[in-house]
């Protein structure tokens, strides 16, 4: 039951204070909006492309020409335009003089494609396209040996046995998206610096003694106070994931629930090294200097400001690197296979700084 007053007496503290109010939810809700409206057009993952124009001749004696017309029609769906050319001579020169954007000869060796380097992107549809379409061709070719009769037509070839399945999500946050999730992740870390302050603070304000002198046992003292500062830090953090989610229209995926678990430990791994911190540093203030530089190189190189190249040596060694990784798999790739050995890789570090603050608080005889 102690244990319990404690922790309501830290919330009901926490949430009294002005600053702590500011800071943890207001501060994170403006830089969202700020830098998810001024970088919108940064996160932009699409360009615009025009009708692709491709020239081809078919020699009508290969394997490929019963199925071209098939292609053909399933291209213009996509606003690529397949337009017959007289002979082999014009349509390389048209290609050439970037009337074109390729030129395509078919024969019974094979498929020949000719593309105007002038501009490489329609270029690399078009090669694209037909790459696809040759080598759905040869599949097809090699089933129908195997068992004869099983690609009943060319008007099928693509659709009946073929099933695509990408491995990388389509789908890619946009600014708002992105900074909702980074500023979030960040002001939980934030949860260090009234962590390093959880029973020093008590000295400070010449309480500790009073606390001492109570009915009360050091467990629970620190067990109350712990759990207190964990729950008000959450609930901040919620406040700040909700307002992104409700009025900036943020995405958070279908696995919210899942999100939250994360942002929890995340939680308590701030907290307790915050804890962990102010009994391995000397005072209430070196404690405090020494989590501030820490946080703020997780966050500068955990990706909060501007995404990280996950190929750099130093992208994973933010807690805000694996979290967001793994925040963006369970949004677009619904991909949740991250997620409890995330949460174990936050909840043991957490463990070792409070092993630290226990052994430290069981040594001394104050707090």
């Amino acid at each position: 039951m102690n244990i319990f007053r404690i922790a309501a007496k830290e919330i009901k503290s926490d949430f009294r204070d002005v600053r702590t109010l500011f800071f943890m939810m207001l501060f994170p809700i403006v830089l969202i909006f700020i830098l998810g409206t001024a970088l919108s057009n940064a996160f932009h993952w699409t360009i615009s492309v025009d009708d692709v124009h491709v020239l081809y001749n078919d020699q009508q004696a290969g394997p490929l020409s019963p199925y071209i017309q098939t292609m053909i029609q399933a291209a213009k769906k996509a606003h690529i335009d397949f337009q017959k050319a007289s002979d082999h001579i014009k349509g390389t020169k048209a290609v050439q003089e970037g009337k074109a954007d390729g030129y395509i000869e078919i024969s019974p060796h094979g498929v020949e494609l000719y593309t105007n380097e002038r501009n490489k992107i329609k270029g690399s549809i078009v090669e694209g396209v037909m790459a696809a379409f040759v080598g759905r061709y040869q599949l097809a070719m090699a089933v129908s040996e195997v068992k004869p009769g099983f690609v009943p037509s060319n008007t099928r070839v693509h659709d009946e046995y073929i099933q695509e399945r990408s491995l990388h999500s389509k789908r890619k946050p946009g600014a708002m998206d992105y900074y909702a999730v980074a500023m979030t992740t960040m002001i939980a870390l934030y949860s260090a610096l009234p962590g390093s302050a959880l029973l020093r603070g008590e000295r400070t304000r010449k309480t500790a003694d009073r606390l001492l002198a109570a009915p009360v046992r050091k467990s629970e003292i620190f067990i109350g106070k712990l759990a207190g500062n964990v729950a008000a830090n959450f609930l901040c953090v919620v406040v700040v994931m909700l307002f992104s989610q409700w009025v900036l229209h943020a995405d958070w995926g279908h696995h919210v629930s899942l999100v939250w678990l994360l942002l929890l430990t995340e939680v308590v791994l701030a907290i307790s090294f915050g804890l962990g911190m102010s009994y391995m540093a000397r005072t209430e203030g070196a404690a405090r200097t020494i989590a501030m530089v820490i946080i703020q190189l997780s966050t500068f190189f955990g990706g909060a400001y501007f995404p990280i190249d996950e190929t750099a040596w130093y992208a994973h060694l933010s807690p805000l690197s694996w979290m967001n990784d793994t925040i963006f798999k369970i949004v677009y790739a619904n991909d949740l296979s991250s997620v409890v050995p995330t949460m174990l890789l936050n909840i043991g570090i957490a463990a070792l700084f409070l092993v630290v603050a226990v052994v430290s608080v069981a040594r001394r005889e104050g707090l």
